[in-house]
């Protein structure tokens, strides 16, 4: 329970402060995403956009569940690794075929391209 009630207050935050888009504005999020680029390094990952709001994050670590939203421009992911909560923000470009983060450690952009 003590795991459940932080995503649930994310959640609640995000619900509050980002209202959700219409189903036409973030289908193209749906599917799913290969890493394309990393300047850090990182090993290829994947990323998997459901139409009901999860999303599923894999790679050679396993997968880590989570939800998404996406409106005004960006995707906010919420995974949850080791017990503790993960947020993502992803941009995407003008033809929605990549998701764009900085990451944490060098502050560069990552970037997601769509594979299906």
């Amino acid at each position: 329970m003590r795991v459940i009630l932080p995503g649930i207050f994310i959640f609640i935050v995000f619900f509050l402060h980002m209202p959700m888009a219409q189903a036409d504005d973030y289908h193209w999020v749906v599917g799913k995403w290969q890493l394309s680029y990393d300047p850090d390094g990182s090993k290829t990952d994947y990323l998997e956009f459901f139409a009901n709001g999860d999303v599923v994050s894999s790679g050679d670590y396993g997968e880590v569940r989570g939800f998404y939203i996406a409106a005004h421009g960006m995707v906010k992911a919420v995974l949850t690794v080791d017990k503790k909560d993960l947020i993502l923000t992803f941009f995407h470009n003008d033809k929605h075929t990549q998701l764009r983060i900085v990451t944490s450690n060098s502050g560069k952009a990552s970037v997601y391209t769509k594979m299906f």
